[in-house]
Protein backbone atom coordinates (compact mmCIF):
# COMPACT_ATOMS: atom_id res chain seq x y z
CA UNK A 1 0.00 0.00 0.00
CA UNK A 2 1.38 3.38 -1.01
CA UNK A 3 1.54 6.19 1.52
CA UNK A 4 0.89 9.91 1.09
CA UNK A 5 2.19 12.18 3.85
CA UNK A 6 0.39 15.48 4.38
CA UNK A 7 1.32 18.47 6.53
CA UNK A 8 -1.83 20.42 7.22
CA UNK A 9 -2.85 23.86 8.52
CA UNK A 10 -4.66 23.66 11.89
CA UNK A 11 -7.87 25.20 10.55
CA UNK A 12 -8.33 22.06 8.43
CA UNK A 13 -8.52 19.74 11.42
CA UNK A 14 -11.58 17.53 10.97
CA UNK A 15 -11.95 18.66 7.34
CA UNK A 16 -8.97 17.10 5.62
CA UNK A 17 -9.96 13.76 7.18
CA UNK A 18 -13.35 13.96 5.48
CA UNK A 19 -11.74 14.80 2.15
CA UNK A 20 -9.41 11.81 2.55
CA UNK A 21 -12.39 9.55 3.34
CA UNK A 22 -13.98 10.62 0.06
CA UNK A 23 -10.88 9.93 -2.04
CA UNK A 24 -11.83 7.04 -4.31
CA UNK A 25 -8.52 5.18 -4.29
CA UNK A 26 -8.70 3.12 -1.10
CA UNK A 27 -5.33 1.50 -1.78
CA UNK A 28 -3.61 4.62 -0.44
CA UNK A 29 -2.75 5.19 3.22
CA UNK A 30 -2.31 8.71 4.56
CA UNK A 31 0.07 10.07 7.17
CA UNK A 32 -1.53 13.27 8.40
CA UNK A 33 0.23 15.84 10.59
CA UNK A 34 -1.69 18.83 11.93
CA UNK A 35 0.46 21.26 13.87
CA UNK A 36 0.25 24.58 15.64
CA UNK A 37 0.69 26.83 12.63
CA UNK A 38 1.94 26.88 9.06
CA UNK A 39 5.28 28.46 9.88
CA UNK A 40 6.29 25.32 11.78
CA UNK A 41 5.84 23.22 8.65
CA UNK A 42 7.49 25.79 6.44
CA UNK A 43 10.62 25.78 8.60
CA UNK A 44 10.61 21.96 8.76
CA UNK A 45 10.43 21.68 4.97
CA UNK A 46 13.26 24.20 4.57
CA UNK A 47 15.36 22.01 6.86
CA UNK A 48 14.69 18.95 4.73
CA UNK A 49 11.75 17.20 6.38
CA UNK A 50 9.88 15.16 3.81
CA UNK A 51 6.18 15.55 3.16
CA UNK A 52 4.34 14.78 -0.08
CA UNK A 53 1.79 17.61 0.25
CA UNK A 54 1.64 20.77 2.35
CA UNK A 55 -1.73 22.45 2.88
CA UNK A 56 -1.01 25.97 4.06
CA UNK A 57 -3.34 28.57 5.58
CA UNK A 58 -1.79 31.29 3.44
CA UNK A 59 -0.36 31.97 -0.01
CA UNK A 60 3.14 33.14 0.78
CA UNK A 61 4.60 30.03 2.38
CA UNK A 62 3.31 27.88 -0.47
CA UNK A 63 4.59 30.22 -3.18
CA UNK A 64 7.96 30.58 -1.45
CA UNK A 65 8.46 26.81 -1.51
CA UNK A 66 7.87 26.81 -5.27
CA UNK A 67 10.28 29.72 -5.72
CA UNK A 68 12.91 27.76 -3.79
CA UNK A 69 12.31 24.70 -6.02
CA UNK A 70 11.18 22.68 -3.02
CA UNK A 71 7.71 22.21 -4.51
CA UNK A 72 6.65 21.64 -8.08
CA UNK A 73 3.41 23.58 -8.02
CA UNK A 74 1.10 25.57 -5.75
CA UNK A 75 -2.66 25.88 -6.11
CA UNK A 76 -5.45 27.69 -4.29
CA UNK A 77 -7.68 25.15 -2.58
CA UNK A 78 -9.72 27.41 -0.26
CA UNK A 79 -10.61 30.98 0.62
CA UNK A 80 -11.01 31.29 4.36
CA UNK A 81 -13.37 33.49 6.31
CA UNK A 82 -12.77 35.15 9.66
CA UNK A 83 -15.34 35.12 12.45
CA UNK A 84 -15.93 36.24 16.02
CA UNK A 85 -16.61 33.32 18.34
CA UNK A 86 -17.62 33.22 21.98
CA UNK A 87 -18.44 30.50 24.49
CA UNK A 88 -21.18 32.75 25.81
CA UNK A 89 -24.69 32.63 24.35
CA UNK A 90 -24.30 36.09 22.83
CA UNK A 91 -21.22 37.46 21.09
CA UNK A 92 -19.90 40.18 23.44
CA UNK A 93 -19.25 43.73 22.32
CA UNK A 94 -15.58 43.55 21.41
CA UNK A 95 -14.79 47.16 22.29
CA UNK A 96 -14.97 46.24 26.00
CA UNK A 97 -14.06 42.55 25.95
CA UNK A 98 -10.86 40.59 26.37
CA UNK A 99 -10.15 39.37 22.84
CA UNK A 100 -8.16 36.29 21.84
CA UNK A 101 -6.66 36.02 18.37
CA UNK A 102 -3.88 34.20 16.53
CA UNK A 103 -0.49 35.90 16.61
CA UNK A 104 -0.47 38.10 13.47
CA UNK A 105 3.30 37.66 13.12
CA UNK A 106 2.95 33.96 12.35
CA UNK A 107 -0.73 33.29 11.57
CA UNK A 108 -2.63 34.53 8.49
CA UNK A 109 -5.92 34.67 10.37
CA UNK A 110 -4.24 36.76 13.06
CA UNK A 111 -3.07 39.14 10.37
CA UNK A 112 -6.62 39.26 9.00
CA UNK A 113 -7.96 40.03 12.50
CA UNK A 114 -5.49 42.92 12.85
CA UNK A 115 -6.57 44.27 9.46
CA UNK A 116 -10.20 44.07 10.55
CA UNK A 117 -9.55 45.95 13.80
CA UNK A 118 -7.54 48.64 12.05
CA UNK A 119 -9.96 49.10 9.14
CA UNK A 120 -12.99 49.29 11.44
CA UNK A 121 -11.20 51.86 13.67
CA UNK A 122 -11.46 49.54 16.67
CA UNK A 123 -7.76 48.98 17.27
CA UNK A 124 -7.23 51.97 19.56
CA UNK A 125 -10.17 50.83 21.70
CA UNK A 126 -9.09 47.21 22.10
CA UNK A 127 -5.29 47.16 21.75
CA UNK A 128 -4.79 46.75 25.51
CA UNK A 129 -7.27 43.87 25.67
CA UNK A 130 -5.70 41.59 23.06
CA UNK A 131 -4.45 38.12 23.98
CA UNK A 132 -2.49 36.07 21.46
CA UNK A 133 -2.23 32.36 20.73
CA UNK A 134 0.09 30.47 18.41
CA UNK A 135 -2.73 28.45 16.87
CA UNK A 136 -6.55 28.31 16.67
CA UNK A 137 -6.40 25.60 19.33
CA UNK A 138 -4.57 27.91 21.75
CA UNK A 139 -6.83 30.87 20.91
CA UNK A 140 -10.00 28.87 21.57
CA UNK A 141 -8.60 27.63 24.90
CA UNK A 142 -8.25 31.22 26.08
CA UNK A 143 -12.01 31.59 25.66
CA UNK A 144 -12.90 28.15 27.02
CA UNK A 145 -10.83 28.88 30.14
CA UNK A 146 -12.57 32.30 30.54
CA UNK A 147 -9.35 34.24 30.09
CA UNK A 148 -10.90 35.98 27.08
CA UNK A 149 -14.56 36.56 26.26
CA UNK A 150 -14.39 36.48 22.47
CA UNK A 151 -11.99 35.25 19.78
CA UNK A 152 -11.12 35.91 16.18
CA UNK A 153 -10.96 32.48 14.52
CA UNK A 154 -11.31 30.84 11.10
CA UNK A 155 -14.93 29.91 10.43
CA UNK A 156 -13.70 26.49 9.32
CA UNK A 157 -12.07 25.82 12.70
CA UNK A 158 -15.17 26.80 14.67
CA UNK A 159 -17.38 24.57 12.54
CA UNK A 160 -15.10 21.56 12.26
CA UNK A 161 -13.18 21.46 15.54
CA UNK A 162 -15.27 23.40 18.04
CA UNK A 163 -18.50 22.20 16.37
CA UNK A 164 -20.26 25.37 17.45
CA UNK A 165 -22.68 27.65 15.64
CA UNK A 166 -22.27 30.58 18.04
CA UNK A 167 -20.17 32.79 15.78
CA UNK A 168 -20.47 35.89 13.64
CA UNK A 169 -18.91 35.79 10.19
CA UNK A 170 -16.89 38.88 9.26
CA UNK A 171 -17.19 39.35 5.51
CA UNK A 172 -15.42 42.68 5.01
CA UNK A 173 -12.63 44.96 6.28
CA UNK A 174 -9.80 42.47 5.77
CA UNK A 175 -8.07 40.88 2.83
CA UNK A 176 -9.45 37.41 2.04
CA UNK A 177 -7.38 34.58 3.49
CA UNK A 178 -6.25 32.67 0.40
CA UNK A 179 -5.06 29.18 1.28
CA UNK A 180 -2.72 27.32 -1.05
CA UNK A 181 -1.32 23.83 -1.11
CA UNK A 182 1.88 22.56 -2.67
CA UNK A 183 2.95 19.26 -4.14
CA UNK A 184 6.35 18.53 -2.61
CA UNK A 185 6.95 15.04 -3.94
CA UNK A 186 8.03 14.69 -7.56
CA UNK A 187 7.73 10.91 -7.81
CA UNK A 188 4.73 9.90 -5.67
CA UNK A 189 1.94 9.37 -8.20
CA UNK A 190 -0.66 8.80 -5.51
CA UNK A 191 0.23 12.16 -3.96
CA UNK A 192 -0.30 13.77 -7.36
CA UNK A 193 -3.69 12.04 -7.69
CA UNK A 194 -4.81 13.21 -4.26
CA UNK A 195 -3.52 16.72 -4.94
CA UNK A 196 -5.65 16.81 -8.11
CA UNK A 197 -8.66 15.46 -6.20
CA UNK A 198 -8.29 18.12 -3.52
CA UNK A 199 -7.98 20.97 -6.02
CA UNK A 200 -10.34 19.94 -8.78
CA UNK A 201 -12.98 17.50 -7.60
CA UNK A 202 -16.55 18.58 -7.03
CA UNK A 203 -16.71 16.48 -3.85
CA UNK A 204 -13.68 18.16 -2.29
CA UNK A 205 -15.13 21.58 -3.03
CA UNK A 206 -18.47 20.56 -1.51
CA UNK A 207 -16.77 19.46 1.70
CA UNK A 208 -14.72 22.65 1.97
CA UNK A 209 -17.79 24.79 1.31
CA UNK A 210 -19.75 22.97 4.00
CA UNK A 211 -17.16 24.10 6.56
CA UNK A 212 -17.29 27.76 5.60
CA UNK A 213 -14.70 28.06 2.83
Amino acid sequence: METVSIACAPNLSGIIEEIIDNFEDKSVSFELTIGENCNVYYQEILKGKKYDIFLSADEKSADDLVSLNLASTSEVYAKGKLCLWSFENKIPEISTAKIALPDPNIAPYGKAAFEYLENTKLMDLVKNNLLFGKSPFEVSRLVLEHIAQVAFLPVSFVKSTLKDNNFKILENSYFPVIQKCVLLSKDNKKAQEFFDFLINSKRSKQILNSFGF
